[in-house]
């Protein structure tokens, strides 16, 4: 809430541009005590910065320049989406405004949306020169001497740090949950320029799409295959599981149960033909559980040389699992 306090000291700050604890109790005739909590309260919603330590503390107001609000709205326009309870689908400034009311901390506009430009640069800072994000260190850490992976790599992230999933998280995420297959039109776009450039940088001569786990009459990656329409041969292979419960990946807690769902219950179709290098593609990558191990058995069973791997999007940090997908 803005109160009478406040609106005076934001006018100070726009007429005098900054200002000091002893200079605005001067001008507002108020006790220190009082105004650092109004301070304290401009800070936390987004209005004022605060700079310095004491006893030389300035406080200014939150600006945003032309410049960065192009930027701004360039970042939000790319990355950003929010679907909104009633099952909006809003991307750009409109999904982040709506985004903003339905936490709560539409106050905080320009501060979070300085906020956002720093942590998008800071996770597009991980993208390679040729546009994807190349996960194949990570996920050697984690597999160490049963890496069966080549490379890893996704589009984007699934989700960012205080404002949750991105544009193709949101994309991926309800096209698959809501059987959708306009918005798994939208997502195969937006992915395709990727898929394809990796296809000619690792001279890729067959792809492999994974198999879900839940059954829906609309199935996220057969139908992004037909979307894709690559020009490749596909290897088929399928799910199946030697007892009556159908286990998602999604619900598995510990990186050995993971690795052991997928090593157990995904199969691969014989074939006589060899590969040089095949592409495994996937919705999402937690673990990367269940590319490694198909990897593993593509390459037991000769199909193929060298196995690669891509996900429309992947987590942030470390590997965990993506227990929304």
């Amino acid at each position: 809430m803005i109160t009478d306090t406040k609106i005076k000291i934001l006018g100070y700050l726009k007429t005098n541009g900054q200002a000091r604890v002893s200079e605005l109790a001067d001008h507002l005739g108020i006790g220190k005590v009082a105004l650092h909590r109004q301070l304290k309260s401009l800070v936390e919603i987004g209005k004022l910065t605060k700079s310095g330590s004491a006893p030389k503390v300035f406080y200014t107001l939150v600006t945003i320049s032309p410049d960065q609000i192009k930027e701004t709205h360039v970042l939000l326009d790319k990355y950003f989406a929010y679907v909104d309870p009633t099952g909006q689908f809003r991307d750009g400034l409109s999904g982040f405004r709506s985004w903003l009311s339905n936490v709560s901390k539409s106050e905080q506009e320009n501060s979070l949306l300085s906020q956002y430009i720093k942590d998008r640069e800071s996770a597009n800072s991980l993208f390679s020169s040729e546009g994807w994000i190349d996960a194949t260190s990570n996920v050697s850490a984690t597999y160490r001497s049963d890496m069966n992976l080549d490379g890893i790599y996704y589009s984007d992230f699934y989700s960012l740090p205080t404002f949750g999933k991105t544009r193709l998280g949101c994309l991926m995420l309800y096209s698959k949950q809501s059987e959708n297959r306009d918005l798994i039109a939208i997502t195969a776009e937006e992915s395709k320029d990727i898929i394809n450039k990796l296809i000619i940088e690792k001279n890729i001569d067959a792809i492999g799409y994974l198999p879900h786990s839940i059954l829906r009459k609309v199935q996220f990656l057969k139908e992004f295959a037909k979307k894709l329409n690559l020009a490749l041969p596909i290897v088929d292979m399928s799910k199946a599981y030697p007892g009556k419960i159908r286990v998602a990946q999604k619900t598995l807690g510990k990186l050995e149960e993971r690795i052991r769902n997928a090593r157990e219950t995904i199969f691969i179709d014989k074939i006589n033909v060899r590969y040089n290098n095949l592409l495994l593609i996937d919705d999402a990558v937690g673990s990367a559980a269940t590319l490694n191990e198909t990897a593993k058995k593509i390459k037991q069973m000769g199909i193929a040389q060298k196995v690669y791997g891509f996900a429309v999007v992947g987590s942030l940090k470390g590997f965990e699992v993506i227990r929304e997908v």
